[in-house]
């Protein structure tokens, strides 16, 4: 019988960090097993933003891990992932959403991440089409940027690879070993094979693997989405990221055109048992109701992007995230289970965060201090309730449309 030390379920870009970063820790004896391709769920939908517009100092240093970690790839493969540090504004126009950043300014000062006070002439420098003139505080973050999400999960595979892991793709797991209340392994469409650990890190699909361990995974899959404009310009690349937390839009530039992300007041829900086994034959577009919602989002954004009526919207992305109650990451060993661990939850920071998820795990397995506080992050904090349980997944959906204020582990479609 095959064996691993270690086997991850999930060829996206967190399965994939973990891989690296337990290579990198001296655990090499790794098999990642991904039943399609390679960074081809979640990841290569995502919007591929990595901000550190935090109020949690756990999470800013889950993103200054990521993009220490692309250095790192940069370095090991000798060729760019090209993450492109543009910086991002953030900015509020009332009272609440100025009280929300006064946190977020606390949080970077604590940590040691430089940002910035500008003002309305200083981003429409930046942006020329946007408006901030009715803004009560603006800040520009230096250190944010934007990466190629399936770029990113590629090359920490091949990285993985270069440094003693195996990965497969192709291979479905469809079950596990498991010896009382421990998981000794994996049963896949190749055959079984035995490991001391089992890193579920399956995405949409976390929630069936942990069921077979016995326990609810504590995240719903949720509808994420956004926009792209023609390319007329408006998107240079060298165009800072527009966060606008209280219009739950933001916008990033994109060959010229931008990327334009519409956050929904209730987005639709998935029972993870019921969906395919592509991600891209999710059923998560509504036609009609989408554009409806574009237009409506479309004039509430007028008040600060007046030309907005010129632009024209051409492609329309959906995907799904993990989403939790509380907007935080679910990382760790779930309670009464041994030999699993569990890492997902993402809340759409999926590929800002990828390298703190690996980080983290590979504390897990190698118990050496990795300096994230994952007590936050732990799997059973919720009572085992997952979702199979429809208020659950209610208020899943709820975190996902009250990320205006950013809940801690929340960000951006991812």
């Amino acid at each position: 019988m095959e064996s691993a030390a270690v086997v991850v379920i999930g060829g996206g870009v967190i399965g994939a960090s973990v891989a690296y970063h337990l290579c990198r820790a001296g655990v090499t004896d790794v098999l990642v097993l991904e039943r399609n391709t390679l960074s081809s769920g979640a990841t290569p939908r995502a919007a591929g933003l990595i901000t550190h517009g935090r109020a949690d100092a756990n999470v800013i240093g889950m993103m200054g891990r990521t993009i220490a970690a692309i250095a790192e790839l940069e370095n090991l493969l000798g060729e760019p992932i090209e993450f492109r540090p543009v910086g991002s504004i953030r900015s509020v126009a009332t009272e609440a959403g100025e009280r929300a950043l006064a946190a977020i300014e606390s949080a970077l000062h604590m940590a040691g991440t430089p940002l910035e006070v500008i003002d309305a002439r200083r981003a429409r420098e930046a942006c020329p089409w946007l408006d901030l003139s009715g803004a009560r505080r603006t800040l520009f973050f230096p250190r944010d940027g934007h990466v190629d999400g399936a770029r990113l999960g590629m090359a920490y595979a091949r990285a993985a690879r270069r440094l003693g892991a195996r990965v497969r793709q192709g291979v479905e797991v469809q079950g596990l070993l498991r010896e009382g209340n421990t998981v000794t392994g994996v049963l896949t469409s190749a055959g079984p094979v035995r490991a001391q650990q089992v890193v579920d890190a399956a995405g949409a699909w976390a929630g069936v693997v942990s069921e077979w361990a016995g326990w609810a995974f504590p995240a719903t899959p949720t509808r994420s989405q956004y926009w792209m404009t023609a390319p007329d310009g408006n998107g240079p690349p060298t165009m800072p990221i527009v966060q606008l937390p209280e219009l739950h839009a933001y916008l990033r530039p994109e060959v010229g055109g931008l990327v334009v992300g519409l956050q929904e007041p209730n987005s639709t829900t998935f029972d993870p048992f019921e969906l395919p086994t592509d991600m891209g034959a999710v059923p998560v577009r509504d036609q009609a109701g989408d554009l409806d919602f574009l237009i409506a989002r479309a004039d509430a954004l007028r008040t600060v992007i007046p030309g907005i009526d010129d632009w024209r919207f051409v492609h329309h992305i959906t995907g799904l995230s993990m989403y939790t109650p509380d907007g935080n990451f679910v990382i760790g060993r779930p309670d009464g289970v041994e030999g699993l661990i569990a890492a997902g939850g993402c809340c759409g920071s999926g590929v800002a965060a990828s390298g703190g998820f690996g980080e983290a795990v590979a504390s897990l397995v190698t118990g050496q201090p990795c300096g994230i506080d994952m007590v936050p992050f732990r799997p059973s904090r919720f009572g085992g309730v997952g979702a199979r349980d429809e208020a659950f997944r209610q208020r899943c959906s709820a975190a996902r449309g009250g990320k205006s204020g950013l809940p801690p582990g929340g960000g951006h479609p991812a």
